[in-house]
């Protein structure tokens, strides 16, 4: 009898421990072995550098704003300004604009009586063009 006592009190003893435990567990919201989701061991992609991309030439043309006027006949020269690609290459009328970093250019033409075509073109150092012409008409 006392073995079965002793038995008795021991299965007891572990039933109250093994209680005591989930209890505590459940309290302080400690997840069980059993809980517990596995690391994500996947291993990130190589970053692919991506190839370059040259920008698009492009030509706007700030003054005169529209391509078509009219000035007074004591309008000898006209101030033609505008913005490219920086670093292209500007030609007014034929001849070389003054450009800066950012892609600003300037540069002054004659006009002579009556109408004139100003023809402004960029080119960029992959060999592509791109031209607008001003149509102005002095003193008629």
């Amino acid at each position: 009898m006392r073995f079965r006592m002793g038995s008795v009190l021991v299965a007891l003893a572990l039933t109250v421990s093994t209680v005591s435990i989930a209890m505590a567990q459940a309290d302080d919201d400690t997840p069980s072995v059993e809980d517990v989701v596995p690391a994500d061991t996947a291993v990130a992609a190589p970053a692919v550098k991506q190839p370059d991309v040259a920008p698009t030439l492009f030509l706007t043309l700030a003054n005169p704003a529209e391509q078509d006027i009219e000035v007074p006949l004591d309008t000898a020269q006209l101030m033609v300004q505008g913005t490219t690609l920086p670093g292209a290459v500007v030609s007014i009328d034929g001849n070389l604009a003054d450009t800066d970093d950012q892609g600003n250019f300037g540069g002054t033409v004659a006009l002579d009586q009556g109408a004139n075509e100003i023809v402004v073109v960029a080119s960029d150092d992959q060999g592509n063009q791109i031209n607008t012409s001003l149509f102005i008409t002095r003193g008629e």
